[in-house]
Formats: C-alpha cells, structure tokens, sequence
C-alpha cells in the first residue's frame, strides 16, 4: 500500500505549485540601461482636464533631450528649465488662484517640441490612496445618491489616475496617466464625496489623484525610504528585504547567490532521490526580497504613485484594511512607514494624511475582543501621535468586503481636512454639510471632526465611570440603519439618534478580578458613562465596541461621529501580547475549541481530503483508502511529538507525522507559500453495502495537546461514481428520493481549472465548513441524483454520486480533452507531445523540468543585471522585455507553460484520488473536437482512461463509460481500443445544449444504457 499511495502521488501533486498567476516568455532583454531621451514627453499628471493647486508653488515637469531649454506657459506666468543629462527638467509655476475658468497651458522644448494641456483649472487637490475599498467607484455605492452639477459647463470635481504601469519592482516616473472630467460616476467612491464636501464648502475646483487598487496591502503602497528611516524591528525587516532585491547592494548578491546555490543542490540531489524511490523535490519556491508577488513592499507606490510625485497637493487620504486584516497591531508600524515615506518623497515633513479605521465587516458584535481585526483598529487608533495625521472612524458603517456605504465614510475625512486644513469654516443653518453635523441652536458653530475616545476610567464601587475626549456637547444613542419604527432612513446610512437609548445600548463590556468580561449596562451622564454588570463588584477594566459596531446602537457624541473602540484593564491598554491568555473570557459564553488556542492556529489544517465529508457514501466491496494532511493549510509541519488518531468502524490506528513509516508520504514542497509536506493514509478492509451510518474520527495531537479534529458522521456504505462533465443541459425526468438513500457531492468553488494540483480540496479554501467546500447532499434533481436512483433500483443499497462539472462562467469555453489528463499521463499520447513538454517543466525529476530551472535561473540573472538596471537608469519600463509591462512581470519557473493541458483534473479530479469507487462516467463536449474532428480521441480517451484508472485506484478493474459523438458530429471521430479493462463508449448523435430547450435530448436512454451494462 505504501509503494502504491507513493507512486500515485509522485511528482504531481508537489510542484505544479509554482504555478504564476501570471505566464510569460523568460526570453532575454536586448535594452541597454540609459536610453536617450529623444521626444518631449510630460510627466503623468499633465494631460488635458488637470486640476492645479492653488496657493502653493506647482512643479511641472517631464523629459526631452538632454540639454534642451524648456519653456512652460500658464496663467501669464513664463518659466524655462534645462533638462539634465538624463533629459530631465522641472519648472515650479508661482501660487495660482482657484479658478473654475478652462485655460491651456503650453510647454515648448528648444528642440522645436510643443505640447498643449487644455481645459486645466486651479484649485484643490488631493491625494486618494488605498486599496478596492478606496478604489470602489461612486455609482456602485451610496455616493451615487450625491449630484454634482456643472460650473460653467464643466465639473468642479476631476479624478486622476495612471493608466499605463500598474505594478514595478523599482520607482518609476515615466508613464501614461488620465483626468475625468466628464463622469464622475466612476471616480472613487470614497474620494468623491470627499471632494464633494470640499466642494460645497470651499466653492473652488476640487482635483483628486487616485491611487488606489484592490486586494493590495499598505505595505505595497509604502515608499522604500517609509521603511528605511522606521526604527522598529519589524519596519525594517521590509527594508532588509527590499535591498535582497536592489542590485546595487551587497545584501543583494549575498541573497541570491545563497538562492542560486539552494537550486543547484536541489537539482544535483534528485536523481539520487529517485533511484531511491523517493520523489523528486521541487527547487525553492520562497524568493529572497519583496518579490514574491508584484503586491510586495514598494510595488504599487513605485507604478502608481511615485509618477505624480511632486505634484503639488494640498494633503492625502487614506483607506484600506482587508488585506492586512491578519496582521493586527502592526498597522500602527505601517501607517507611520506609510505617512513618513510620502512625506519623504514630497519633501513635506508635514504633509496632511488622514486615514479610516477599518470598518465592521458584516453585521457587528457586542462581544469583546483581541482578534487581528480589533487589533488593526488599535494600531489605527495610536498612529494618530502621528503629527499632522488623523483618524477617521467608520467602525458603524457594515457591510461585505467591499461595503456600499461609502458616503459617510467619506464625508468624515472631509471634516478632518476642513478643520485642519481650512480654518475658519464654520457649520450655519445654510451649508451643506450632513444634516447630522448640523448645531442644534441653528447658530454657526466650529467644525467637530471626532467622535468620542477613551481618555480615562474610574471605579466608585461596583460602578465603573469613563470619560472621553471629544464629547462636544454631551452623549447620545443612534444607529445607522434600519430598526426603529416610524423612522425614516436614508441611503447614506446617517447615524439616527434613539432617544432614551441607553437601555439598548449592548457594546460596553466590565471585566472582574478574574480577568471575565461581563456585559455592561450603561447610563449616560453628560460626557460620561457609568457603568455596571450584574456579577461583577468591583470592575478592574472596560471594553467598547471591540469586535465593530456596523447596525448596532452605538455610542455618539451630539455632532453624531461615534465613539472609537477600546479596550483597558487596570487602567492599562489590553493587546494580545499582554493579555495572559490567547482570547478574553466572556461570562455565560462557551467559545468553540477552534476559536482559541492551539486548535485555532490549526483549524484551517485539511486533515481530511475531499470526499471524507458528513452524509459521505463510500464504495462497498472493496479496500478503500482514507487521507488527507498532516501539515497545516500552508503545508508547515507540526514541531515537536506529532501525531494523527485515526478511528473508523473499530479501526483504530496512531500514526507518527515527523517520522518515517507506512503510513506518511513526504510530498515535498507542494505549498502555495512554504512547507514541506505530510500526508497520511490508512487503508481499511473492503465492507459490505449497509445505510447503517458509520462514524469517522480524525484527531491531530502535538505534544499531547488535541490540535485539530474532524469527525464525519453518518458514512454508509454503498456503490459510488464519479461523473466528469462539462458546461451543458443534461436533461433527465424528474424523481424521487424519499429515503435520502442517493447522495451527490457537487463542485461549490467558482473555479474548475487550476495550474496546479489542488491537493485536499476542490476550493482555495481547505476549512470543510467553507461555503465553497464540496458537500454530500440528498438528490433531488438533475442528472447525478437520476443516475444514483437508478442504480440504487437497481441493487437497493445506498448510492453516492460524486459530479464534477466545470464553471457555468463561460459554457462556451468548455475545455479540450487534454485539460482532463493527468500532467503525467500526457506523455503517453503521441497529439499532446507539446502539452506534455510543457506542463513537465514545472514538474521535478522530468528532463524539462531540470532544462526550465536551468533557464529559470538565467532569467533571474538577466532580470538584475539588464532589466532592472535599465528601469532603475531610465526610471520608466524597458520597451520590448518580458517584463516591461504594465504588471511588474518577473521570472517564473511557469513560463513555459503555455497549454490548458491537465488544469481540470488538477482541479476537480485530482483531491479525489485514490478513491474506491464502482466506476467513472466522462461526458465530452464539443469543444474536446473541435478542430481536430475526433481525429486524436482514441489515442486521447485511451490515455485519460488508463490515467483515471491508475490514479482512482490501481487494484481495481473499475467500468470506464464514455460519451462518443457519431461521425455527424465529429467527421474524423476514432474509437478507443486502448483501454485497459472494462469500459464502454456510448456513442450520441445530438449534443445536449448548454440551456434548457424544447429541442435537447433527454440523457434518460445514456443512463439506462449505462446502469444496465454496469449492473447485469
């Protein structure tokens, strides 16, 4: 069983894995670095539409030969500038007043160039940065429900943003960038409405530079120089890894050539592996530096920020959050790189930057907490000793990932930058401010930019008193959604007020002697809380709103801006460092094990693979072999005694997962990050068919300690297949299944290709609870629950139905024949020579794979000492390089994969395997005939065939049915006479639709045809 489960597993499903995103040629770059400027070009922001900032000195700038005399016209000013030797050149106009008035601007080269910028207007602007969040255009969010109407026939409002570099390695200034100033509807949502009240307030031209883009962490937006100066263990190490990848540096080659040097020892060490029986091991995967995605430390800034730079802004804004939301505290290390390295590279030690705390994902809990999320707040929350910095709160503003309410959010930075940066504003019964800033006495009234924070508690027996900063008139109840009746909302999700809300107020939690947090009641008292908790006498410390607010009534001072969250215990500031234990105790709350502790550092581990699920049907008759992992979801191994308990139908067995044995595979590096895996396996004796339920027991102990269990009930035992289908109807009569003795398990995960063998599960996530993981269900419709009660009419027994069909995204793109063959299998199919040739390459012990590593490694030298050098020289993207684009490519050991060949078995076939099962059914679709006409399908289905065979399980003859199209679908068709064992192919003359319709053929004869053959 050992050498079996072994050669099934070797080679594959380890090292497709280093499988990119992002596939190119690693041919070579024939640019040299210092490439002469020989036409005028501007930098990025001065194109048509631009707004200017007023009252400040404007730098304008861009490049043409070097030597050449510029001269620069605007507004009656007139300024020359000499461009360096890199053909470099700035002119710096004198303070502009605001102005709603069009006018050109005109740069002329002594080298007979001349460009005109039309329709550029002066006024405010500024800086909008952040991730999808920041970037989440107006018209898909509550800021929609704001209209800005023309001024003199154009839009006050203008929206930057670069369009031609998304992502690069080193800063570049060169580049391609546009101003809207037609449709504001697509500027950033959180922007806009910045702008918008701006706008109303200061009646001048507001310009925003967004740059902002999804799914990027701060640290991407962070300048090289933001981590340099840091101070902190952690900043720096960012900084560390950034010189690893400047090849300037000593740490660079020091780096590299250990890199280079793992690679070759890897490569030497394999043949000896295999001749071992070992598998192959894949080189290292973990690059040195800030280059294992083109969303490292530095990479958006230096594509798409660093080419507005200097451009004259009056201050910046700031929101991003989900892609940090794992890291917690450090967002105050971050925000402090962030704002130091911006004002380092505007060269404006004061720069104004003014940045959300991270909102409520979902609908809020009163509960307390020290999760990451809650800590991310906190280190918001601090980074406001950054001078010239402040905070926004929007911690009563819920919702999805990318939540509609952005209008308050970004009305609230709004309120920052006009009291600090434009004093003298003052709220009147006339503005245009939120109805809720509004003063109760109609009278004008200075700005009030704060909810109410934390400044202190006192305890006075069993009461627990706190006082704020930022009260501004005293305290009051609301909320900022639906749920009272008789009262009317709006979209926006302004806060509302409850009168006499105090008794609904559930946020404030006390904490005793004994380190329990009990819920609070509250009583408000002017600018003050008193507080109290049934149980709890004498209070030792305080907790609001830790775990977000979103819809729940939240505490608020009277200009309606709400409390920040916080979290104190004998008068100390709690964090997951100081509290003595990983979660805070809760009074009549018993948290799951996998919420805390080791089993919560463990609970994404896949310890069971896809198919060992609740309701599961596992095949009768026959060895079946139950397995999944013993390392965690990102393949680290357990430190220290570490063990698997496995318990099923009174077998029992304990396996040691960091040692050697029948029952462990080392599977070499296979994680999508870095680890080396384990996997386990225990083969139980064949069974007889029973619906009795059965119950499987899987637990993980390190050191003793229980780290991760899954327990999967109700297993019966029965007659199981596996249906592969692609995108189309299958039509079948409806039935019935009133014993639930037909189960089906169906893909749930939005994606049913993949580069690289998904090991544990037919999702990106392994948790089974996840809402994309596989699960058995009892039939009820559609064509896997018709073939399971016709079987099961067959035999009586229970009968499982596992159907894999691809992604109904795109049913026109139905993939070929070859996407479903096992990567290794390719090889023996004479069509599919190419295929092979390149999946291989990213497979160890294969001849391609060591002739891609060998160029993968050339690609890498090439990379720093030609591209980069040139994009550091020239600072703007090399022309006519594999990775000059837009995207920030680099070196991949994928690059030459360029086939589709083996990605849907990696994803829908290969988790399953090996599995005991009655048989296989695989439906074609024309797509699999499509230009060929059929000409390579006996060569084809022979070897897919034989590969499932092999795969699913080696010691049994399983039935292999197939669907084959007549010659009047496919006119060159040719039949199998290659498969091993039994199989059959089922010739059809009409392919099923993709919808439903009047015309589609019934698959009712297919099944039939299929049970009867099967089950003689």
């Amino acid at each position: 069983m050992t050498n079996r489960r072994f050669r099934l597993m070797q080679g594959l499903t380890l090292t497709a894995t280093l499988l990119s995103t992002f596939i190119f040629s690693v041919a070579g770059v024939s640019a040299a670095p210092g490439a002469t400027q020989t036409t005028m070009e501007l930098g990025a922001p001065f194109t048509d539409n631009a707004v200017l900032q007023r009252d400040m000195s404007d730098p304008v700038w861009g490049w043409t030969r070097p030597g050449a005399t510029v001269t620069v016209k605007f507004a009656g000013q007139t300024y020359s500038a000499v461009a360096n030797q890199q053909g470099k050149w700035t002119v710096k106009l004198h303070a502009l007043k605001a102005s709603f008035k069009p006018r050109s601007m005109t740069i002329q080269s002594s080298t007979g160039e001349q460009q005109t910028i039309k329709d550029i207007l002066v006024g405010e602007v500024w800086l909008a940065s952040g991730q999808s969040n920041m970037e989440l255009p107006v018209n898909k969010t509550s800021a929609n429900l704001l209209v800005l109407k023309p001024v003199n026939g154009t839009l006050p409002i203008r929206e930057f943003t670069v369009t031609g570099c998304y992502a690069q390695l080193q800063p570049i200034e060169k580049t391609t960038g546009k101003w809207v100033s037609d449709d504001y509807r697509h500027d950033s949502a959180i922007a806009f409405t910045f702008a918008d009240m701006l706008y109303q307030e200061l009646h001048v031209p507001i310009g925003i530079l967004n740059c902002s883009f999804s799914t990027t962490q701060i640290q991407a937006w962070t300048p090289r120089i933001g981590f340099e100066k840091a101070k902190d263990a952690y900043s720096l190490a960012f900084y560390k890894e950034i010189l690893e990848t400047d090849p300037r540096t000593p740490q660079h080659k020091a780096a590299w050539d250990r890199f280079y040097k793992r690679i070759a020892e890897t490569l030497k060490a394999n043949p000896a592996r295999i001749k071992a029986g070992k598998p192959a091991l894949a080189i290292p995967s973990h690059l040195p530096g800030n280059i294992n995605s083109n969303r490292d430390a530095t990479w958006l800034f230096n594509a798409r920020l660093n080419p507005v730079v200097p451009y004259a802004i009056r201050g910046a804004i700031w929101n991003q959050g989900y892609a940090n939301i794992g890291e917690g505290l450090v967002y105050y290390n971050n925000l402090h790189s962030l704002i130091r390295g911006w004002r380092a590279i505007w060269g404006r030690p004061n720069l104004p930057v003014y940045f959300h705390q991270f909102y409520t994902p979902g609908k809020g809990s009163s509960l307390p907490s020290i999760d990451e999320a809650s800590e991310m707040r906190l280190g918001t929350w601090l980074a406001r000793d950054i001078p010239h910095a402040d905070m926004a709160s929007q911690i009563d503003i819920g919702g999805g990932v990318h939540y509609f309410n952005k209008a308050v959010p970004g009305m609230r930075l709004a309120l920052l930058a006009l009291k600090y940066q434009y004093p003298g504003i003052k709220l009147k019964p006339t503005t245009n401010f939120p109805a809720w800033q509004m003063p109760a006495s109609g009278q004008a009234a200075d700005i009030v930019a704060h909810g109410p924070m934390f400044k202190s508690y006192t305890v006075e027996g069993n009461r627990l008193i706190v006082t704020f900063n930022h009260t501004d008139g005293g305290l009051v109840v609301a909320q900022t959604s639906s749920g009272i009746p008789g009262r009317a909302w709006n979209n926006f999700a302004n806060p509302q007020v409850i009168v006499n809300g105090d008794d609904q107020m559930k946020l404030f939690y006390l904490a005793d002697a004994q380190r329990v947090w009990h819920q609070a009641r509250m009583t408000i008292a002017g600018d003050k809380v008193v507080l109290t908790a049934p149980g709890v006498s004498a209070p030792m410390g305080v907790s609001y709103a830790t775990s977000g607010v979103a819809s729940l009534p939240d505490l608020y001072n009277k200009a309606l801006l709400p409390t920040t969250p916080f979290i104190y215990y004998d008068h100390k500031l709690v964090t997951s460092t100081t509290w003595p234990a990983p979660s805070l105790k809760v009074a009549g709350l018993v948290l799951p094990p996998t919420a805390v502790g080791i089993e919560h550092v463990w609970s994404k581990m896949p310890i069971l693979s896809t198919q060992f699920r609740d309701n599961a049907v596992l095949q009768a008759g026959q060895p079946i072999t139950i397995w999944g992992s013993a390392a965690s979801d990102n393949g680290h191994l357990a430190k220290g005694d570490a063990v698997i308990k496995f318990s099923f139908d009174g077998i029992k067995k304990t396996i040691h997962v960091n040692q050697p044995g029948p029952n462990i595979i080392n599977l070499g590096t296979y994680s999508r990050r870095r680890g080396v895996g384990r996997e386990w396996f225990v083969t139980v004796p064949a069974m007889k068919a029973s619906d009795q339920p059965k119950t499987l027991k899987v637990s993980f102990f390190i050191n003793g300690k229980l780290a991760h269990q899954q327990i999967v009930h109700d297993i019966v035992i029965g007659d199981v297949w596996y249906v592969a289908a692609p995108v189309m109807n299958l039509n079948v009569p409806s039935f019935s299944n009133p014993d639930g003795m037909v189960r089906v398990m169906k893909r749930r995960a939005e994606s049913s290709m993949c580069p690289r063998p998904a090991l544990f599960s037919v999702a990106i996530s392994h948790e089974p609870g996840s809402r994309f993981a596989c699960k058995w269900v009892s039939a009820r419709q559609g064509f896997a629950g018709w073939l399971g009660t016709q079987i099961h009419a067959k035999t009586g027994e229970p009968v499982g139905i596992i159907f894999m069909q691809n992604t109904i995204l795109k049913p026109t793109l139905n993939p070929s024949l070859s996407s479903w063959i096992p990567a290794l299998c390719l090889k023996n199919a004479p069509s599919l020579a190419a295929d092979y040739a390149s999946v291989a390459g990213v497979i160890p012990g294969t001849r391609y794979y060591n002739a891609n590593v060998h160029r993968y490694v050339a690609a890498w030298k090439q990379y720093w000492h030609s591209y980069i050098p040139q994009l550091i020289a020239t600072k703007a993207v090399p022309p006519n390089s594999p990775w000059g684009t837009v995207w920030g490519h680099r070196p991949h050991l994928s690059a030459m994969v360029t086939t589709k060949a083996s990605q849907t078995w990696n994803m829908l076939v290969n988790s399953f395997t090996p599995m005991a099962v009655k048989g296989i059914i695989f439906l074609t679709s024309p797509a699999m005939f499509r230009g060929n006409q059929g000409s390579h399908f006996a060569q084809q289905m022979s070897v897919l065939a034989n590969g499932w065979k092999h795969r699913f399980d080696v010691g049994h003859d399983m039935w292999f049915f197939y669907t084959m199209p007549s010659r009047k679908l496919a006119a060159k068709i040719t039949a199998p006479t290659g498969i091993q064992g039994r199989s059959e192919g089922l010739t059809i003359t009409r392919w099923p639709g993709i919808k439903k319709t009047a015309g589609t053929p019934s698959c009712q004869d297919l099944v039939q045809k299929i049970v009867a053959a099967a089950y003689k």
